[in-house]
């Protein structure tokens, strides 16, 4: 091979993982040549397989836990997750298709429970099969032990980076077995951003490049096609037809080309595209002398934090041509850094830019402003708020409602015909990029973003939406904030001081109500008299 040459798909340039020949059960399953092929025989310690619609990514799933039967016996302990049992189906009516072909195993368990696949001829091989839908629920495998576990539709799990790492300490065999995760999905999901930070980005191409981690971890990207399934397209041609059909260019791009910057349930439609093309982005300009400047804040330490400053033109637009995530290159992960720090970084940032004297508002959500635990004293510490104000970093609380910031995020997000979105996105700002077009709505809350998403990008970003709303009056946002700010100061309060401050707002409300009348009644007379 060439330096210049690209490696066939499914080949490694490095020497670090072997490449072995497989025992396939030819009887039962055989993968089809190409990609499907690759990953069903793939060493690495993490394999993400996937692509589009229809590249035959579960079928493989199943294909390499037969495979492991096949070669091991009764040593072999599968696990096979998806984030709920209703998303079984298909790998149900998959397994009870090979096993009346002839597969010699029965399948127990009923649809809204785990299942386990056992085998005749092996008594003690299992195949567990469940689902996890809160992350507190992977700590029920710390003492399990298992020789392939098998996510799949891995992007539908928001938590897939912790079931990654949790999951990696119960991969393990007292029998020698070599032990894998394998890893499904399409673009789509509340966990595509961190599916495209883990596999997606260091090898776009899906050629099975083994990437190794610090720790010595192998993991890698195969990339699988509709067209790559030759049987799926054989036996049912109009399938693929009507996938090359779809009118709805982000669908046809997620679904047929594989796309991970647009599928569907986005919560949002960001084009990473420059506006001239009918998209959010701009190259980097200067600022105009005399265009007011802000920033936005959202706290993080053992989760990222989010900074972003921007600046407003006559119109109301919003640019954002700075930003500052504080994460650890891991998808979700923060530096943990103290208060201090970051306020101290952010001044060194704003002078850098040459922009620190002309920051007009800095804009934080209520939690900057509690007082904080002290592990070192005890008690309580000083707010973020008072952190960074001995910085000369003044905060302003914006109270994010959770439906009005999305309304208003959206508004700023719409593509008018002939002008530019009312929210424009500098080039550089990388995080917003990735990050803002993998949410995906709340599925029990259309009205709302799944929440366990790495959203602190939208979260910072939605604090300045708020602070200079479009499409809606000022006086209706200062309700809801102030019927916010009250909510949380009750909740706040003991039994006997709420008890209290609902005696004073009902005393005051009555004032309110005297005082009014007052007025009528001072305007009739007065206009007699």
């Amino acid at each position: 091979m060439t330096k210049s040459s690209k490696p066939k798909r499914g080949y490694s340039r490095t020497k670090k993982i072997k490449i072995v020949k497989p025992v396939i059960p030819q009887a039962y399953w055989a993968p089809q040549v190409g990609p499907q092929f690759f990953a069903s025989i793939s060493p690495m310690d993490i394999t993400f397989f996937g692509g589009t619609r229809g590249g035959g990514k579960s079928d493989c799933l199943i294909g390499r836990h037969i495979g492991g039967v096949q070669k091991y016996g009764n040593h072999w302990n599968g696990l096979i997750i998806r984030r709920k049992f209703k998303d079984f189906a298909e790998l149900r009516r998959r397994w009870d298709e090979l096993i009346i072909n002839g597969l010699p195993a029965e399948r127990i368990g009923g649809d809204q429970q785990t299942n386990y696949i056992r085998f005749k001829d092996y008594p003690n091989a299992q195949i567990v099969m469940t689902a996890v839908t809160r992350a507190e629920m992977l700590d029920t495998f710390q003492s399990q032990q298992y020789t392939e576990v098998s996510v799949d539709e891995a992007p539908n799990i928001p938590f897939i980076d912790r079931l990654i790492d949790k999951l990696k300490g119960s991969l393990r065999s007292p029998h020698g077995v070599p032990s894998h995760m394998f890893l499904t999905g399409n673009p789509g999901g509340p966990g595509s951003t961190i599916i495209k930070e883990m596999f997606i980005k260091p090898e776009p191409e899906g050629i099975g490049t083994p990437q190794i981690d610090e720790d010595g971890w192998s993991s890698g990207f195969i990339k699988s096609t509709i067209d790559d399934n030759q049987i799926l397209c054989k036996n049912d041609p109009n399938y693929v037809r009507r996938l090359k059909a779809i009118k709805d260019r982000a669908l046809r791009r997620a679904w047929l080309e594989g796309d991970w910057d647009v599928f569907v349930g986005q919560a949002f439609r960001f084009v990473n595209d420059y506006v001239e093309n009918g998209g959010h982005l701009i190259k980097p300009v200067p600022i105009p002398e005399f265009a007011p400047i802000y920033m936005s804040y959202d706290w993080g330490y053992g989760a990222p934090f989010s900074v972003g400053w921007w600046w407003a033109d006559a119109n109301n637009r919003l640019y954002r041509f700075d930003e500052w995530y504080g994460w650890n290159r891991k998808p979700n992960q923060g530096i943990r850094l103290a208060d201090s720090e970051v306020a101290a970084k952010i001044v060194e940032r704003e002078k850098a830019l040459g922009i620190h004297e002309r920051v007009t508002k800095r804009f934080a959500p209520p939690d900057c402003f509690s007082k904080k635990p002290s592990y070192e004293r005890g008690g309580q510490g000083p707010s973020t708020y008072e952190e960074f104000k001995k910085y000369g970093l003044m905060l302003t609380k914006i109270y994010p409602d959770r439906q009005l910031k999305m309304r208003q995020f959206r508004e700023r997000l719409l593509l008018p015909e002939k002008d530019m979105p009312m929210m424009v996105i500098y080039d550089t700002c990388t995080r917003f990029i990735d990050t803002i077009p993998a949410l995906c709505l709340d599925e029990d809350n259309i009205e709302d973003i799944d929440t366990e998403q790495e959203d602190h990008v939208y979260d910072e970003a939605a604090l300045m939406c708020l602070a200079r709303p479009v499409s809606m009056n000022l006086d209706e946002i200062r309700e809801i904030t102030a019927k916010k700010e009250k909510e949380q100061i009750e909740a706040s309060l003991d039994n006997a001081s709420r008890a209290a401050w609902g005696e004073v707002a009902e005393l005051r409300e009555k004032l309110e109500t005297e005082r009014e009348m007052e007025n009528d009644l001072l305007g009739i007379f007065g206009g007699i008299w």
